[in-house]
């Protein structure tokens, strides 16, 4: 079969997306077409509408190469080590040590995600990050992403269990993301995991991460329900926007070095409902709009509907 220039292009950009991720199966799934079509373009077998899957090949790969091409502000910012990211740090850095439960919660785009995501990344061997949502959060469907990650192929609750525990080693730290979606039933059986360990003289940390809900089902309104996990829980820490430094933004956003009035204001929205998030928001919008000075961040706070 014989291939167009464009067409070329889309198989080689492709045969880089495989290298990149390892497999073809994973380069196909985050495109988002069939292994077998993929092998069929390849051999130049494929039966049906040639046209129609490289045009998706082709549409994905501008799709990103369009993005690479944008603005540095339109990327996403990584982790830095503002004063409550580095709390929350070691607070989870605690709980490993320690085990048993333990909450870090607060207000939301305060930096609790980075820093566990950023935790994870510095211990990979030891540590295991989950964001959970509504969708995922009865005991089943938690058990089964940690059979996921642990390569447990169990399929009855009770036998997820004991074949998780089984791969779960001493000292490592179970790290719960937005915690506050989780259950009774579901808190349950993430404890029970740290109880086995703790019975046999080990430790495991399940640290519970979210907002101020996560903490308030322990001591509020649900607080009879709650009672034994939040009497098993050693630690609780609750941060809030004004826990946010000027310094932070001065970490932040570097480029701004000098810059009071400009710092000063997005401190202003930082310690506001906005916080850590929509601040970097608000900061990276200026920033494609090629006018981060303290008029250039006014107005684009006031584009994006901000009542600071």
């Amino acid at each position: 079969m014989f291939f167009t220039e464009e067409q070329n292009l889309a198989l080689k950009r492709f045969a880089e997306l495989e290298a990149k991720l390892g497999s073809q199966s994973k380069a196909c799934q985050q495109i988002g077409i069939s292994a077998a079509i993929i092998s069929q373009l390849r051999k130049g077998t494929y039966k049906g509408d040639v046209e129609a899957q490289f045009a998706k090949l082709n549409s994905y790969f501008e799709l990103k190469a369009e993005a690479a091409a944008q603005p540095s502000g339109a990327t996403t910012m990584g982790y830095a080590p503002t004063s409550i990211s580095t709390k929350v740090y070691e607070d989870i850095r605690n709980c490993q040590l320690q085990g048993g439960l333990a909450i870090s919660c607060g207000a939301a785009g305060i930096g609790k995600t980075m820093a566990s995501k950023r935790y994870v990344r510095d211990h990979p061997s030891d540590s295991i990050y989950i964001a959970v949502n509504p969708c995922l959060v009865t005991v089943r469907s938690l058990l089964r992403v940690l059979c996921d990650k642990l390569n447990v192929s169990e399929k009855r609750v009770d036998e997820m269990w004991f074949g998780i525990a089984g791969k779960l080693r001493d000292g490592m730290v179970i790290i719960i993301d937005e915690a506050q979606h989780c259950p009774i039933k579901t808190l349950e059986a993430l404890r029970a995991f740290s109880d086995y360990f703790a019975e046999q003289g080990q430790t495991l940390g399940i640290a519970l991460v979210g907002n101020t809900e996560t903490v308030n089902n322990m001591g509020g309104k649900k607080k009879a329900e709650f009672a034994q996990i939040s009497s098993r829980t050693r630690r609780k820490k609750v941060y809030d926007t004004t826990c946010i430094k000027r310094d932070d933004i001065r970490l932040l956003f570097p480029d701004l070095a000098g810059k009071e009035p400009e710092i000063d204001f997005l401190y202003g929205v930082a310690c506001s409902t906005q916080a850590i998030r929509g601040t970097v928001n608000l900061y990276y919008n200026a920033l494609d709009n090629a006018n981060t000075s303290y008029e250039g961040l006014v107005a684009m706070a006031k584009h994006m509907g901000l009542k600071v």
